[in-house]
């Protein structure tokens, strides 16, 4: 007789509770008040400081606590404002030293309380860049750089309280953008850029460092790490093409790959032990963010129960029966726009959770104005553009975002298209220079102080294939599209882009993919399981997700298609509840977000948003 267990591979069960799971990983925690990426923190990962940082371009000291759910902002910020310093100590006992200040390093040196910073004596050489070890009393600092240019350094300081003394033995490989964990006599440092981005792992004894055969299996900088010598854990980071969700443990030997962090990013913050870690902060690539992620590994009393897909249970303590079920990524619906609007600025403009939205056409193709920000749930009114349009080309943050090219849908403008470039500070828009090349049709990637633009359309069936950069005051050519393209999906960054989809002036609507290295374009292999353009697109050149678009030699041509990609090939994923193109974008391959676009009647104030699948346990209901 066929049994449950012949099925499932285990025995339905009688628990007291539920399964827990069976893998250790990372999961959301509370957001900072603040986004921003270099910076620093210490203490555990229930009760964290985070300090210093930079919403591009320059160093702030706001100080925030966290309490294992929620963070606090301090009345107390750093003196000296910075990013990129090392750290150490305690949420009540912490230190800052070094870092990158607008002069541009510094050696200033604070200590925290848990109310207020105070200036101690500075380090014997300003860096920034720095790995940071130890406690508030007994600390260490090591690597670096000394602009300008690159210097790296090997140079180690140790802390006592009261001044720096400068250990005649540095680091055998000199870098900076490295972390570090562990104590003043046993410190660990790792990753780093020397140039080239390195996994090069050191051990310090107290008097001198060690290289360790172990090296990080993804070589990277801007990594942050927590733990001590011989349990360590270091998370995300950039390769020099991209950010990294990448997640290593290291056990006093040996580097070992494991679950990677929901969210890409590198120059975060990090906190805590090996088996339970926090990140915080960051830029994924695509500006800075302000989400936070608790790394947990599972030591489970006796008796407990781990996860299974199609599990059976009943709890005895809730009287109930219960299932464990997976449930596939999907589009829900979120909270609707307050004006309905049909080609916003496309390309991806901030997070799941901190999204912008801006500009577009009425349903009766009047430009507008109007930017609108979601919090997670509902949007709510902007500052608005100074060039009404749509059909452009948008990046950056919520509070750091970017505008440019697009429609002006006014026939007494001549060209209709526009070159205006605009910037927003989270409440105003600001205008920049203009594009080279006007345009309609343009995509965005990037963030405000380096972003790309992407092909276009000058009317008349004239598309382009031109690639401008953009450096936060000037836009410049880059290398041309292999062909020319309006309506082209584009994620990632300024040097490692991804563009796929678009329509050609043939017309006809591809499927193709391109990857930009900051300098030419290259076709490759990978393609689209749906050709379209316009699409939506959200992650990075490695992990990116299409949704949307159209293709009018379809029927219907109104695509809600959703694929995502691997670095090597699209899959096909669940679709959006609305078809739709020329849609605003948010967010990454994990946790994106599609709002407005084409048929306005239909999709023009729609939000959804985007997550991955997890496994849920489910009641049984009888009846």
């Amino acid at each position: 007789m066929t049994t449950y267990k012949g099925i499932q591979g285990f025995n339905i069960q009688n628990l007291s509770e539920d399964p827990v799971p069976t893998v250790a990983g990372w999961s959301s925690g509370g957001s900072l008040n603040t986004a921003r990426t270099g910076i620093r923190g210490a203490g555990i990962q229930t009760a964290t400081l985070g300090f210093g940082g930079s919403p591009p371009p320059t160093g702030i000291g706001a100080t925030e606590e966290y309490n294992g759910s929620t963070w606090t902002t301090s009345p107390a910020s750093l003196n000296t404002a910075r990013l990129v310093g090392a750290p150490a100590g305690t949420q009540t006992a912490a230190l800052a030293a070094g870092g990158y200040t607008t002069t541009p390093t510094t050696a200033v040196t604070e200590e925290y309380n848990g109310t207020s910073w105070a200036n101690s004596n500075p380090l014997n050489t300003a860096r920034n860049g720095i790995g940071g070890a130890g406690t508030q009393t007994s600390a260490l600092a090591f690597g670096g750089n000394i602009p300008p240019g690159l210097n790296t350094q090997t140079a180690t300081e140790e802390y006592d309280g009261t001044s720096w003394t400068s250990n005649p033995t540095g680091l055998n490989t000199a870098r900076f953008e490295l972390a570090g964990c562990g104590t003043q006599t046993s410190a660990l440092a790792f990753g780093g850029d020397a140039p080239p981005k390195t996994g090069a792992t050191e051990e310090y004894n107290g008097s001198t460092w060690a290289t360790s055969p172990g090296s990080l299996n993804t070589a990277r900088s801007t990594v942050a790490g927590a733990g001590i010598q011989t349990a360590a854990l270091a998370f995300g980071g950039y390769t020099g093409t991209v950010a990294t969700d990448a997640t290593e443990s290291y056990d006093g030997s040996t580097w070992t790959t494991i679950s990677n962090m929901a969210t890409i990013r590198n120059n975060s913050g990090g906190v805590g032990t090996q088996p339970a870690a926090l990140a915080f902060g960051g830029d994924p690539g695509t500006g800075v963010i302000a989400t936070t992620e608790e790394y947990n590994t599972w030591t489970p009393a006796a008796g407990y129960t781990f996860e299974n897909e199609g599990q059976v249970w009943y709890n005895n303590t809730e009287n109930v029966w219960k299932v464990q079920e997976f449930s596939l990524a999907a589009w829900s619906t979120g909270g609707n726009l307050n004006t309905r609007r049909r080609w916003p600025m496309m390309g991806t403009m901030g997070t799941q959770t901190e999204a912008l939205c801006v500009g577009g056409a009425s349903p009766t193709a009047t430009a507008i104005s109007q930017s609108e920000e979601y919090n997670g749930s509902s949007w709510t009114v902007g500052g608005s553009l100074n060039t009404a349009r749509g059909a452009g080309g948008g990046c950056g943050t919520q509070t750091a975002g970017l505008a440019f090219s697009g429609y002006t849908y006014n026939p007494a403008n001549s060209p209709i298209w526009t070159a205006a470039t605009e910037e927003y500070n989270g409440t105003t828009w600001a205008n920049s220079n203009s594009l080279n090349t006007n345009r309609y049709g343009a995509n965005g990637g990037g963030i405000q102080t380096a972003a790309i633009a992407v092909g276009g359309n000058q009317g008349g069936g004239t598309f382009v294939s031109v690639t401008e950069e953009y450096d936060g005051t000037n836009w410049t050519y880059g290398g041309n599209l292999p062909t020319t393209l309006s309506g082209i999906g584009v994620a990632g960054t300024q040097t490692a882009t991804l563009a796929f989809g678009g329509d050609t002036t043939v017309p006809a609507v591809v499927n193709t993919t391109l990857e930009y290295d900051g300098t030419s374009w290259t076709s490759i292999t990978a393609t689209l399981n749906t050709a379209r353009q316009a699409p939506g697109s959200a992650g990075t050149q490695t992990a990116a997700l299409a949704f949307g678009g159209t293709n009018g030699a379809d029927s219907p041509a109104y695509k809600n298609a959703t694929e995502s990609y691997d670095g090597t090939s699209w899959s096909v994923q669940n679709g959006l509840s609305i078809a739709r193109d020329t849609l605003h974008s948010a967010g990454n391959q994990t946790a994106a977000l599609a709002a407005a676009g084409e048929p306005a009647v239909d999709a023009g104030i729609a939000t959804e948003e985007w997550n991955e699948g997890s496994l849920n346990a489910k009641t049984i209901t009888v009846s």
